[in-house]
């Protein structure tokens, strides 16, 4: 069983929300609109998202999100950009909870 979660702000509890749960499953965190700034290099929470990331979470981000805040070029090393049509894959998987926070 996976876990999809999509977050639209910069929350570090649903962070820790997310580690918990890679503990049982595979886990994939979205990350949209303001949320983006959570995976910037220079982030206050960089060094605890990429202990998360060496857990086996990952880490995806809307293109358009990144572009519209000009960070496209501060985006820690493992983020994955993707476009909204690879969201939309990625929303309907199968076999997969989907947590909006």
């Amino acid at each position: 069983m996976s876990t999809l979660i999509l977050m639209n702000k910069y929350d570090l509890d649903s962070l820790q929300f997310a580690e918990k749960l890679k503990e049982k499953n595979e886990v994939r965190v979205v990350l949209i609109q303001d949320a983006v700034y959570m995976v910037l290099k220079s982030s206050e929470q960089s060094e605890k998202i990429k202990e998360i990331m060496d857990k086996g979470v990952k880490f995806h981000t809307l293109k358009g999100d990144v572009e519209r805040r000009g960070t496209i070029n501060h985006l820690l090393k493992d983020v994955e950009l993707i476009d909204y049509d690879q969201f939309i894959d990625l929303l309907f998987k199968e076999e997969q909870t989907v947590i909006n926070i």
